[in-house]
């Protein structure tokens, strides 16, 4: 339709999504321990605006199980989005 455009589609809440999903999975490995921190590598080129995600993942986080989690996003190279680290703490 002439005219009229589509709203943008924040990719970076699915990547927050994931992120999470992510920790959840190797944080049940790991149990009775709890994630404290996950980061993740970003490249220039990934696509993905670090402050948006940034905020996304703290939306999602607000009022979770993983609260109070924290993001540390870390320069990566090139076109690299990656899963860094997870730090756990034992109970």
């Amino acid at each position: 339709m002439a005219g009229t455009r589509e709203p943008a589609k924040m990719h970076e809440l699915g990547i927050a999504a994931d992120i999470l999903d992510a920790v959840r999975a190797e944080t049940a490995a790991h149990r009775p321990a709890r994630a404290v921190k996950v980061g993740v590598r970003i490249g220039e080129m990934a696509s993905v605006d670090a402050a948006s995600l940034a905020f996304c993942f703290e939306a999602l986080v607000k009022d979770s199980d993983l609260e109070p989690l924290e993001l540390a996003i870390e320069p990566g190279r090139a076109d690299e989005l990656e899963f860094a680290y997870l730090e756990l703490e034992e109970p």
